[in-house]
């Protein structure tokens, strides 16, 4: 957990590192969208306050670089968002799974597409995880393409499962073998 506490990864253009006590009052300006929670679970609340804030802080480093690999994501120095993984349990235990969010501000720049390669290799290069899944909602084609773009294959689509604030759509799973 230690080492996993100071890592630092770098993009062209992004500067991603496990969450820290400090950044928790930058989360809510920049999470307490619609948006980023229209494409997430529950978990994810809507508004995003602090106590939310201070939620995902101590949930992101409890089992930091043993069980989760959680990154607040900056660009220029600001915070942008967040991606990370979460292993698998039991017999899954040699996967996990991956999500992201950047702020809405910053869609359509290709900046998720550049954390979650980053991640990506990451995941490979200094960890046992063999498998990452990802899943996205059928009303988000954006993200699709972020996967497919990062190595992921798409697996399986469940028709109809999600259902979030009154709508229901799919659910595509995605797959990747590090």
């Amino acid at each position: 957990m230690t080492d996993f506490l100071r890592t630092v990864l770098r993009t062209d253009r992004c500067l991603l590192r496990p969450w820290r006590a400090e950044d928790t009052p930058l989360i809510p300006p920049v999470a307490s969208t619609r948006d980023i929670s229209w494409n997430t679970s529950f978990r994810f609340p809507h508004p995003f306050d602090e106590t939310a804030a201070k939620r995902l802080v101590r949930w992101s480093r409890d089992g930091a670089g043993e069980d989760k690999w959680q990154f607040a994501v900056f660009l220029d120095g600001e915070l942008a968002g967040s991606c990370g993984t979460v292993r698998g349990e039991g017999v899954e235990a040699h996967t996990a799974t991956t999500g992201y969010w950047l702020d809405p501000s910053l869609w359509g720049r290709g900046l998720a597409t550049e954390v979650v390669t980053e991640l990506v290799r990451y995941m490979r290069d200094q960890t046992a995880i063999e498998q990452l899944t990802a899943t996205c909602f059928g009303w988000n084609p954006a993200s699709r393409r972020v996967l497919e773009k990062t190595g992921f294959r798409l697996e399986g689509v469940r028709r109809g499962v999600v259902r979030k604030w009154g709508r229901t759509t799919d659910l595509w799973i995605y797959g990747q073998w590090l």
